[in-house]
């Protein structure tokens, strides 16, 4: 026999399957949101550069500096962008973990203790081998001595960061306190992470001259 539709069996449909219509709308949008992840396009890791700021940064000011690098110096990249990670003990240190772990980014700005925890464990690149940088450092009169560590399972110490109140300019755009710079070993573009911190370096090797205050415009005289 046949259900007669009407208005009391479809309310009585919708009361005892409505769960059955949540759970399909669901799946749904489930597909579709996998559907675009799967699709979406993505840039080669050899052709973009993330710098990771476990700190602060002035946005604007950041995105500027980092859209003229990119435009003038690394034209061969499709993204040179930053990322800044929640700075707490909590959810902050989960994010930079999860980061370091997958691999994700490739320039780093993070605190002493993350630093030398890191290092140690071999997450870094061992910056003396790019003679531009050592150059460029030797030039400077920086004194990097802060930044050599030695890696568990290594015998010798390496270079695996710039302490960042090496750099008076680097404020400007970004600061942790007690911060290095280091380069992930293990990054999707190492080449050209280096490249952006010997950019970097260079450009912030001292601070931006401050502005000349406006001169008052002499009083009328009566």
């Amino acid at each position: 026999m046949k259900t007669v539709l009407n208005a009391k069996t479809l309310k009585d449909h919708l009361f005892y399957n409505w769960w059955k219509y949540l759970l399909a709308l669901l799946a749904g949008i489930f597909l579709v949101d996998l559907l675009f992840t799967v699709t979406a396009p993505r840039i080669p890791e050899n052709k973009k550069v993330d710098f990771y700021i476990y700190g602060y940064s002035d946005s604007a000011a950041l995105t500027d500096y980092l859209s003229r690098v990119h435009e003038t110096e690394m034209a061969d990249m499709e993204s040179v962008s930053f990322n800044n990670l929640t700075m707490d003990d909590t959810y902050g240190q989960m994010q930079l973990t999860t980061y370091i772990f997958v691999g994700e980014g490739d320039l780093y700005l993070l605190p002493r203790e993350d630093f030398i925890s890191l290092a140690s464990s071999g997450a870094f690149l061992p910056l003396e081998e790019d003679p531009e940088l050592m150059a460029l450092c030797d030039g400077a009169g920086l004194n990097l001595r802060r930044g050599w560590r030695t890696a568990e399972n290594e015998d010798a110490a390496h270079l695996y960061g710039i302490p960042a109140d090496l750099l008076p300019g680097l404020p400007s755009y970004c600061f942790t306190p007690d911060g290095y710079l280091a380069v992930l070993s293990y990054g999707g573009n190492t080449e050209n992470a280096v490249k952006l911190l010997r950019i970097l370096v260079r450009d912030t090797l001292t601070a931006p001259e401050a502005s000349p205050s406006p001169s008052p415009e002499p009083s009328a005289q009566p």
